[in-house]
């Protein structure tokens, strides 16, 4: 299956990024989608959305670095959400800890208004 990483507008202060297909260990996988999400904070983005119900596999290398993109985002006063289908990806986030660190939900659109509230309330 192609990977496809591409970040689309929904709101103007939320960076939503979707994914399709696996995302491997390697260059076209996991360095391309942590890079870009990197590349979106270091852009002074603070606000994130990242769309996971069309991904396949997800290698733990790109988990982990999702991660660590959250945390840059939460000391910049920022956040980060993911959107997630029922499934084995579902069941790798939960074993992950991200339910205990931010919102895993399963509808973008409710994501990205979550996401715009708190990035008005945080001034």
């Amino acid at each position: 299956m192609e990977t496809t990483i591409f970040a689309a507008e929904k709101h103007p202060e939320v960076a939503v990024v979707e994914v399709h297909g696996d995302v491997e260990r390697g260059a076209c996988g996991a360095e391309r989608l942590c890079g870009l999400l990197h590349n979106l904070v270091d852009g002074g983005d603070r606000w994130m959305v990242v769309d996971l119900r069309e991904a396949g596999v997800v290698h733990e290398r790109a988990l982990a670095e999702i991660l660590a993109v959250l945390g840059r985002l939460r000391l910049r006063g920022g956040k980060m959400m993911l959107v997630s289908a029922p499934g084995e990806l579902l069941k790798s986030l939960r074993t992950m800890g991200f339910h205990e660190l931010t919102l895993v939900l399963d509808d973008v659109d409710i994501a990205v208004q979550q996401a715009a509230r708190e990035a008005n309330t945080s001034g």
